[in-house]
């Protein structure tokens, strides 16, 4: 079963990625996701002042348009990446994709405390996202921390070309470079040409050349030292409010990994939980009800092959007791989404807020006292069962 994602028009945001790294190569918090949701029409000057000659890592917000010029490329023709930090570990990053130019496509909101990240989405089906482990989450992680980086790194030791001029951006004096890629990928510019803020060194424009012809990152709004607060790069989501929380995978060295407490509803009626099956071995076993459809396994490789080969070897499901949980739709009435063969007593989710206690694991195996014996985030082979089940005596 594929891993949760909410990372959306990741096309743009390669784009993004690639347009930066090739630079980079050789009056407040930040808004909210409830907040404007069209590009800034006016530049938002900074006035100088004595701070504004640091150069480094600072306390800074900082807002980009990403503009694609590129007829091939897909995804939204716009970007805006609004960024805060302050100037260490902790980020803020606002993502809003636009269809057309000022409509907006989707909206993501990412806050990154040093520790887990929060993440908030309207068009995910629960809106908030925490995830426990962000290094076992390498998009996510990248995507928050790789902007403090490129910000100040814009202009490589080696590969870049001073332009000798300048010009003013956002009502700064930004100095021009020319880099270059070693090795473009096909069919790429392999040029760039690189801005940064003459006072602070902070990135405010790059685009492949001939600028206009591909993408462009263009600096909208520079305030340094904004206002930060106890609450500005908290990952604690709003109470009440529906939240995934994706934990651990792996457990700190020295310490034992015990199922979480979780509650779900059962297919037939009634509910269970983690104090029904407590003091007894039991297998929690997720699957997508997608899986009714997917009779070639290419959706979802093995895994209706897993779910019979453990229902065959727990006698349906009852040594040890063994709980299928369905994700997503049930279907309509007198039309279930049944995975054919399988018997399994069946509990039901909409969305991944117990699996994500559990790591997104597909196959969990717990033992009598509450200890996880093994996990698996994909389907597991008969063998991988057969040694799992065995260490639950």
């Amino acid at each position: 079963m594929a891993k949760h994602r909410t990372c959306v028009c990741c096309t743009v945001l390669a784009a993004a990625t690639a347009l930066l790294v090739l630079a980079a190569c050789g009056s407040g918090a930040a808004e909210s996701a409830t907040g404007p949701t069209t590009p800034t029409s006016e530049p938002t000057v900074t006035s100088p002042s004595a701070k504004t000659t640091r150069r480094g890592p600072q306390p800074v917000q900082v807002q980009y348009l990403m503009q694609i010029n590129n007829p091939d490329a897909e995804g939204p023709p716009q970007a805006r990446y609004d960024i805060l930090t302050d100037g260490g570990t902790r980020v803020r990053l606002k993502l809003t994709f636009y269809a057309d130019p000022g409509v907006v496509e989707q909206e993501s909101l990412y806050t990154w405390d040093g520790n887990r990240i929060l993440e908030f989405s309207r068009s995910n089906e629960v809106p908030y996202t925490v995830y426990e482990a962000p290094n076992e989450h390498t998009d996510e992680l990248q995507q928050v921390t790789s902007w403090g980086k490129i910000m100040w790194s814009a202009v490589p030791d080696q590969g870049c070309t001073d332009l000798k001029t300048t010009k003013t951006i956002i009502g700064r004096s930004a100095r021009g470079y020319r880099c270059v890629q070693a090795t473009p990928e096909p069919g790429v510019p392999a040029a760039s040409e690189v801005w940064v803020d003459q006072a602070t060194g902070i990135l405010l424009s790059t685009c492949r050349t001939p600028c206009g012809s591909y993408e462009a990152i263009t600096a909208q709004k520079l305030v340094l030292n904004p206002k930060i607060d106890a609450t500005t790069f908290s990952t604690q989501p709003p109470a009440g409010a529906k939240v995934i929380v994706i934990a651990a995978e792996n457990t700190p060295p020295g310490q034992t990994k015990k199922a979480p407490d979780f509650t779900l509803d059962l297919v037939k009626g009634g509910r269970i939980g983690l104090k029904d099956l407590a003091g007894k071995p039991f297998v929690l076993a997720f699957f997508s009800s997608h899986l009714a459809f997917d009779e070639s396994g290419e959706a979802f490789p093995g895994h209706r092959d897993a779910l019979l080969t453990l229902q065959t070897l727990t006698s349906n499901g009852t040594k040890p007791r063994v709980l299928g949980v369905q994700e997503g739709s049930l279907g309509k009435p007198g039309h279930p989404l049944l995975v054919p063969g399988l018997t399994l007593t069946l509990a039901h989710e909409e969305t991944q807020v117990v699996q994500g206690r559990f790591a997104l694991a597909s196959f969990v195996f717990v033992r009598s006292d509450g200890t996880i014996a093994a996990s698996y985030d994909r389907a597991p082979t008969k063998q991988q069962i057969t040694q799992s089940l065995a260490a639950l005596q």
